[in-house]
């Protein structure tokens, strides 16, 4: 019963996923059309995780009190509205408002899934069910790009949204129709949903995976936005920049489930330390690549970090939800990743300014590495 719950939930993950990857690539030449300059386009993706970095905790309080199925379906019922809405779009402003509530719909969905998930994960197994939920989110964020892309190109930019409205509602029928109610009611597993969300910051554990997640984040941001530019000034076609990207996306996907199998209490720690070694160490050498298949080396090599160190921070986090709390704890983990994804390209474009584009992932692999040793401070 707990599988099959499990593959409910990590079927929505993925259709949420999915739709939203299909908007995501073609929403700055939408902007641009609408007139938005450089400066308010970086508003328009800022605003979306600002939205959802504030909300994602609150919310995930709320689902440890009032169970997680409702919330999940008001998250996808404004998903639906939310991404016709941006077609009646008149301008940079509208659209900023429009991923602002975007952003705030998206806390009711994916972080409460994420503890749905780990409310189910059987004991022993929380790494293999948070490996199989995680996996779910990374293919449909892989996949979602190129069908964008070609719905795009034959049908108009129009069409991206209305997919996302479509897949949306698709999650929304899901969720309605198969997936059972499971809170801490029915399941017994958490001890604490009526403790505030201070006690996540009382844990040493809590404290040692919100920083590995953080930062790992940052590195992951300025990945996104400076590879391209550090590829293409190596000669990389723009086609081939976006394959490199999608090679890191799927390896950690992909593998998310075979290493959250070997995600236990005996060796979490050790799979988060190698991990993220393996990250620090290939995201400082992306500036010693020289052609395609090197860099497609690196990447991948990256791939495989994240694909070692993400089920266990995921199977630790279970862990701790039942004893904080599942949605408080999963809540703030996902605010830890949607942090850095906005604090890792700000601080990389600094360090471009200043020293130069390799520079970016020289800093960024310093920042990983000491990001292992406050891990490890904090979960010894």
């Amino acid at each position: 019963m707990a599988h099959r719950k499990l593959f409910v939930v990590s079927l929505i993950g993925f259709v949420v996923l999915l739709g939203v990857g299909i908007v995501v690539p073609i929403l700055p030449l939408y902007a641009k059309d609408l007139g938005a300059s450089a400066f308010q386009i970086g508003l328009i993706f800022a605003s979306f995780s600002l939205s959802k970095t504030i909300f994602t905790p609150i919310i995930g309080n709320l689902s440890d009190i009032t169970g997680r199925k409702r919330l999940i379906i008001m998250g996808l019922a404004s998903y639906t509205v939310v991404a016709l809405m941006y077609v009646l779009a008149t301008g940079p402003v509208t659209l900023i408002v429009i991923r602002s509530i975007h952003g705030i719909a998206s806390a009711f969905i994916l972080p409460v899934a994420m503890s749905y998930a780990g409310i189910i994960a059987e004991k022993g197994e929380e790494g293999l069910f948070m490996g199989t939920f995680n996996m779910a989110l990374f293919i449909g964020m892989g996949s979602g790009p190129f069908i964008g892309g070609a719905l795009t190109k034959f049908f108009g930019i129009d069409t991206a949204f209305y997919a996302l409205s479509l897949l949306s509602l698709l999650a929304l029928i899901i969720t309605w129709g198969m997936l059972p109610v499971a809170n801490h009611l029915s399941l017994g597993h958490e001890t604490s949903k009526s403790q505030s969300l201070g006690i996540v910051f009382k844990s040493r554990m809590m404290k040692g995976l919100l920083v590995s997640r953080l930062i790992n984040a940052i590195g992951r941001g300025g990945l996104l936005a400076f590879l391209p530019l550090l590829a293409t000034a190596r000669g990389i076609g723009k086609a081939e920049v976006g394959l490199l990207i999608s090679v890191t996306v799927f390896t950690t996907g992909l593998l998310q489930r075979p290493f959250g199998r070997l995600a236990n209490d005996k060796n979490t720690v050790c799979m988060v330390v190698a991990g993220s070694i393996l990250g620090g160490l290939t995201f400082a050498g992306l500036p010693l690549g020289r052609g395609f298949w090197s860099f497609m080396g690196i990447a991948s090599l990256m791939g495989l970090g994240g694909a070692i160190s993400i089920p266990a921070i995921s199977a630790m986090a279970v862990n701790e939800g039942r004893i904080l709390g599942m949605g408080k704890t999963m809540g703030f983990l996902d605010t830890a990743r949607s942090l850095g994804m906005i604090v890792g390209p700000v601080i990389a474009g600094a360090v471009m300014s200043t020293m130069g584009i390799d520079s970016v992932f020289y800093t960024g692999g310093i920042l990983i590495m000491a990001g292992v040793v406050v891990f490890l401070f904090y979960v010894r």
